[in-house]
């Protein structure tokens, strides 16, 4: 399988866990987490075998586009998806993820020169006295030392919190849907294009204001704890999304409640936009051909969200699953 950046693929999928901080949503209760193995436990043990995943189809002419609300960070008891999702990508001739990860290469130069502090700031003087202590420790619990990232700036520390995050949950970017699927396009040499631009998504994540950046941090460090449960819960209401969509909407909009507004905008509004304006333009290209667009659920579920944003252009957007 080819690699990708570990590090640059967590810097993509912040959004994921932008704030579990804001989740008033019950967790699933141990019996109905074991109701289809007839298990007892007294930990929260999550089936991550069902039936998820979110799928929308949009024809305009000759050309079909499906929509795939899915999830970066997975589980290998997902696999394989439901019939009609594995369908709609064996019937498509292109694929269309939010980015094609197994393309994306950086320096660690590079990297810096956008995540290192350019006036002399460090880590320390932003935050709060209450929140650095805490950032030491959760780096200190991974046996690294928060003084050797005190130059980066609050963006670039929170994807590292959220690989902290990830390894300490169920789900692993290893099984992520979007993987799943460009691995196979991949060895079925299908095309591959991109819906957003990784130049784009580092133009966001090095736009925000510092303000917004320590808000979101602070706020991050503060539900770090909650967090690998949280994105445990996510997976699970995801792969079994068909019987219980709602329970994954609530999560996801409880998410962005009393989140920044800078930070929800840039990172699920525009985005959804941009998303749809380029499916508009495959669409209305019309070259008789199926694509297949892997986008984050949230993308899919939360409006603007890319399908709401097509039907608002005069589409007729059918859900199919």
């Amino acid at each position: 399988m080819p690699k990708i950046n570990s590090l640059l693929y967590f810097l993509l999928l912040m959004v994921v866990l932008i704030g579990c901080t804001n989740n008033d949503e019950a967790p699933v209760d141990n019996e109905e987490l074991n109701e289809e193995t007839e298990e007892s436990t007294d930990d929260a043990t999550y089936n991550y075998d069902g039936d998820g995943g979110f799928l929308w189809k949009v024809d305009n002419g000759e050309t079909t586009a499906y929509i795939l609300g899915s999830i970066h960070l997975g589980h290998e008891d997902y696999y394989p998806l439901a019939n009609k999702i594995e369908e709609a990508y064996e019937s498509s001739d292109v694929i269309l993820p939010e980015i094609n990860m197994f393309e994306v290469d950086m320096t660690e130069e590079e990297l810096n020169e956008m995540a290192l502090f350019d006036d002399g700031t460090t880590l320390d003087k932003v935050l709060s006295e209450e929140s650095f202590r805490k950032l030491s420790n959760i780096f200190e619990a991974q046996g690294m030392s928060v003084e050797n990232f005190k130059q980066y700036q609050p963006w670039f520390v929170e994807s590292l919190l959220t690989e902290f995050i990830a390894e300490k949950s169920d789900l692993s970017s290893e099984y992520g849907v979007d993987l799943y699927f460009l691995q196979r396009a991949l060895e079925e040499d299908k095309k591959i294009m991109e819906l957003e631009t990784i130049e784009g998504q580092y133009e966001m994540l090095t736009g925000f204001s510092m303000d917004t950046q320590v808000e979101t941090l602070e706020n991050y460090i503060g539900a770090y704890e909650d967090q690998a449960d949280w994105l445990n819960q996510l997976g699970y209401n995801w792969v079994h999304g068909n019987s219980k969509r709602d329970s994954l909407v609530n999560q996801l909009s409880d998410s962005f409640e009393g989140v920044n507004e800078e930070y929800k905008q840039e990172l699920n509004d525009s985005r959804n936009i941009r998303m749809a304006n380029k499916l508009e333009e495959i669409l209305q290209s019309d070259r008789g051909q199926t694509y297949f667009a892997i986008i984050g659920s949230v993308h899919a579920l939360i409006d603007p969200s890319v399908p709401s944003e097509l039907e608002q252009k005069g589409y007729e957007v059918e859900r199919i699953y």
